[in-house]
Formats: structure tokens, sequence, C-alpha cells
């Protein structure tokens, strides 16, 4: 499953931004995945604990935050969610257009408890 390896890239981002602001742990983790990717939110929050286990983000909270399909249509220029239609434009039943957005992945927030850089 591809949603294991998005996990793992995320949790690699976290870590980095917790240790490079000197974080003592990370409390909460704010994902936006786009619908039109493919991830299933399910088997991100399935596989995080397992990632996260023996990391700084040990314990923390994975929220996952849809982000809808948005599509234009070339033929009409109506706007639709392709997941709503049929992956048709309901104004003209085409299937010609260009995705406005839904495709996008990427950490929205990181809540880090900071450390103290003198130990």
């Amino acid at each position: 499953m591809h949603e294991m390896s998005i996990v793992m890239r995320f949790v690699d981002i976290a870590t980095k931004y917790a240790v490079d602001n000197h974080a003592q742990k990370v409390e909460r983790v704010v994902l936006q995945i786009g619908e039109l990717t493919g991830a299933v939110p399910y088997y991100l929050e399935m596989f995080y604990p397992a990632v996260v286990e023996g990391t700084i983000l040990e314990g923390s909270e994975l929220v996952v935050e849809s982000i809808e399909g948005s599509v234009f249509c070339t033929d009409c220029g109506t706007t639709y969610n392709p997941s709503k239609t049929e992956l048709k434009c309901p104004s003209c039943q085409g299937d010609n257009g260009d995705v406005i957005d839904g495709q996008q992945m990427f950490v929205k927030e990181i809540v880090i408890v900071e450390g103290n850089e003198n130990g």
C-alpha cells in the first residue's frame, strides 16, 4: 500500500522539523491530503502509530484533513467535484477537464513541545 510510504515521508518531515526546532516531543501532526490522490485516510491513521514508534513523534496525534477535488471542464467552463459526478461534468457530461484541486499532500501543522537547548 502506498499509504505506508506516505506516512513514512510525513514522519521524516515532522521529525526533521522537530529536531531543527529543538523539540522535546511532538504532540500533533496535521496532514492535508487531496481526495484525488487515491490515499485512504483510514490507512494513514492505521499505519501512523507503528511508523512513529520509538521516535520523537511517538504518542502524538495524527489529524488527516481531506482536500476536496475540483476540476475545470474545458468544454463548457463548469467547475465541479469529479468524485460526486462519476468523473463527468454535470453540465455537459464531458470528460475533458483540468484538475484544479485535490491532488496535493502536505504537512499543514506540527505542534511541538519545545525542549531546553541548554540541557
